[in-house]
């Protein structure tokens, strides 16, 4: 699959599949800043995207953020298909879960990014409703 992907700086680095059998692609943060404990702050990528049709761009945290105490504020990343215009840039938002202050270096990989098929619903309401009650939240143990 061909990805369509504007570079705000030509230094910008394109994304990479670190190994063969990687299913996501790396992501690096062009500036960086310390984040105190607790803290959250947004990271430009310097990258705009085009996501395919009946796609979704879905940015997770790499495995290597929880031996530094860092996280992505928001669990995960969402990216629309129409969020591509000229200088709609991704970013980052990460959270200092740590006890330390945590340094983002410039050039950081930090995010990691899947391009996952979608469908969309169509929502009905049917009329005669049948179905047996499984208890509420958190029923399965």
């Amino acid at each position: 699959m061909e990805i369509a992907i504007r570079r705000l700086r030509p230094d910008v680095p394109l994304p990479e599949y670190k190994t063969p059998g990687a299913c996501a692609f790396d992501l690096a943060v062009i500036e960086g800043r310390t984040l105190a404990p607790n803290e959250r702050g947004i990271f430009p990528t310097g990258l705009v995207v085009k996501v395919p049709e009946d796609h979704v761009l879905i940015l997770a945290s790499r495995s290597s953020n929880a031996k530094k105490g860092i996280t992505l504020s928001n669990g995960i990343g969402i990216i629309d298909g129409d969020y591509c215009g000229s200088n709609d840039q991704l970013h980052i938002a990460l959270h200092n879960i740590g006890t330390e202050p945590y340094a983002v270096e410039t050039g950081e990989r930090i995010a990691q990014g899947m391009f996952v098929p979608i469908t969309r619903a169509q929502f009905v309401e049917p009329t005669n409703w049948q179905a047996a009650d499984r208890g509420g939240f958190g029923t399965t143990g």
